[in-house]
């Protein structure tokens, strides 16, 4: 038998909160649970809609209160519906997912806005994004663009962060170059 709380045992200080992906992780879980049920079509429909929850989650660029890192959540969301595209043989609805996640990962890491925890952590999801869409490029024929335009917009955002991430720990040592504080 379940006990529930009394009111007058409910407190602010053990209340949980409601983590700000909540809704993702229903819709996730949901569509998890329909796609091994078999039901494939309301699965695709539960996880379009964690895709745009995701979406709107990963706009906040805001890395605080969710039990997901922000990356994983856009990761898992479009890698869900990618795999599910790519099984009913939707090959460029499997591409365009799986690039979306690239594209939200890459652009977050690279904009000099985004917290600097967040853009650390973009690029160290990178790796997920970008092996999954190898694999799917890897399965096509002279694929356009090629991996190597990943890779290449990969090493960006990595040079990037890693420069902005070094300013921000060097930023308030004056012995440091004028523009960004770094050692020459």
């Amino acid at each position: 038998m379940n006990t529930r709380a009394l009111p007058e045992d409910l407190s602010p200080v053990t209340a949980i909160p409601i983590l700000r992906d909540h809704r993702w992780l229903e819709l996730t879980s949901a569509a998890n649970q329909a796609f091994k049920d078999g039901a494939v079509e309301p699965a695709r429909r539960l996880y379009t809609r964690a895709v745009e929850e995701a979406e709107r989650l990963f706009e906040t660029r805001n890395p605080k209160d969710t039990a997901v890192p922000l990356p994983a959540i856009m990761n898992i969301a479009c890698h869900n519906l990618a795999q599910l595209a790519a099984q009913n043989g939707n090959e460029p609805e499997c591409r365009r997912l799986l690039i979306l996640a690239f594209d939200r990962l890459i652009s977050a890491a690279r904009q000099p806005s985004t917290p600097i925890e967040l853009r650390i952590a973009c690029v160290q999801h990178l790796k997920y994004t970008l092996s999954e869409l190898a694999g799917h490029l890897a399965q096509q024929f002279e694929p356009e663009p090629s991996i190597e335009h990943y890779t290449d917009r990969l090493r960006e955002a990595v040079a990037a962060v890693s420069h902005a991430a070094a300013h921000a720990g060097q930023a308030d040592d004056p012995r440091r170059c004028g523009h960004c504080r770094l050692t020459n």
